[in-house]
């Protein structure tokens, strides 16, 4: 048996309004059945529960964990969680409950995304803001706000950022790319509602009576180098300012003094910008013939070459920020980059990374890709805090 508990608990005078409990091992009964004893209170309004991806039975934890708590329950598997200060290599599974009426929220679920993931993916977040019995283009950026979880091996990703999004572009939408721990042969899958899905997508809309924020924070710096890039096979781009892609940028990168080398953690990686504010793309190999991104890029896209910064320093500055602007952090979702925490282990910053995080209420996990409205990006947190009454 694994230990568990709570890592927070959130109170007002009306009672608890967020707690987030945590609970180690395989057994996937064993601990869905420790996750909801630990969350069952009064008033539970919705549970998000992110799963070390070496459950034994994603099937059988999704149907155990939402027969057990009188609430809709949303989550996915994960590499690992963050904001758990001491994890210790133990597979480690994390929920966090919302209570009371200052939220409601709508789920819609995508399966079959191969189809058509822009179509489906729209039509998903359609349906929970229906689900709240609000038309989508009701919805207020003042009262409402979107998440994702979708499904990390689908090969979709990208499309279901786009879709979700682009139904709903006058409210914020953020989300995760849910995640395995390699060498771990099982998908990388999600669940909603007590059923085990993939090669799906999941929208959460939120109704809330409090001040929150979805926001994005990356500790990247850019550099004077950027490129065009003409042409692209998948993810991975084939030819630089008309040059063989790897044979360009290492003739951009020599004058840097940057050593063109791969797999990550590498010292630089690319970013696109848009109205002035840089989406990272996560470099994931060279070869002779292409270099590979963690995210789609297009021909005609100009990309910039961006040295790693203050990883550590940079997010909590992020955080504080955001806490300052709702009034406090009484409850945060994270997707933090996969590619974040390779960094952090070859620099020696796990234990403070994890600190950072786990400072305040969080609840998350290491996500292969970030969404921020349409865009999907890596090597990026991405979360949602949930603040103040209004």
């Amino acid at each position: 048996m694994g230990a568990r508990g709570a890592t927070f608990q959130t109170r007002y005078s009306s009672g608890v309004i967020a707690r987030n409990v945590l609970a180690r091992g395989v057994e996937g009964q064993r601990v869905a059945a420790e996750l909801a004893e630990q969350l069952a209170s009064p008033g539970l309004r919705l549970v998000i529960a992110f799963v070390d991806s070496r459950i034994d039975d994603l099937g059988a934890f999704a149907r155990e964990l939402q027969a057990r708590v009188d609430a809709p329950v949303v989550g996915c598997t994960a590499g690992a969680v963050v904001g758990v200060a001491d994890q210790a290599d133990a597979p480690t599974s994390t929920a966090m409950g919302f209570y009371g009426d200052w939220l409601r929220a709508g789920i819609g679920v995508a399966t079959e995304l191969g189809s058509s993931p822009i179509v489906r993916s729209r039509d998903a977040i359609r349906r929970a803001a229906s689900s709240l019995r609000v038309e989508p283009d009701a919805l207020d950026p003042i009262s409402h706000v979107a998440f994702t979880l979708v499904d990390g091996t689908s090969g979709h990703e990208d499309a279901f950022c786009i879709g979700s999004a682009a139904a709903v572009p006058q409210i914020k939408v953020v989300g995760g790319v849910a995640s395995i721990r390699r060498p771990n042969a099982r998908g990388a899958r999600v669940f909603a509602l007590g059923d085990a899905l993939d090669d799906a997508g999941i929208a959460v809309v939120i109704e809330t009576k409090r001040r929150f924020e979805a926001f994005t924070s990356q500790h990247l710096v850019p550099t004077n180098v950027k490129a065009v890039v003409t042409a692209v096979s998948g993810r991975s781009i084939t030819e630089l300012d008309g040059r063989p892609a790897p044979q360009r940028l290492r003739e951009l990168l020599e004058p840097l003094g940057i050593e063109l080398h791969a797999p990550y953690p590498t010292t630089y990686t690319f970013a696109r910008y848009v109205d002035g504010v840089p989406y990272v793309r996560v470099l994931m190999g060279i070869d002779d013939d292409a270099i590979t991104l963690g995210t789609p890029v297009e021909t005609g896209h100009v990309m910039h070459v961006m040295r790693t910064g203050d990883l550590v320093g940079t997010t909590r500055a992020d955080l504080a920020a955001v806490d300052k602007r709702i009034g406090g952090i009484d409850a945060m979702l994270a997707w933090s980059c996969t590619a974040r925490h390779r960094e952090a282990e070859a620099c020696g910053l796990v234990a403070e990374l994890d600190a950072a995080y786990s400072e305040r209420p969080t609840c998350g996990f290491r996500s292969f890709g970030e969404q921020t409205g349409m865009l999907l990006v890596t090597y990026t947190l991405a979360g949602l805090a949930f603040g103040a009454p209004r």
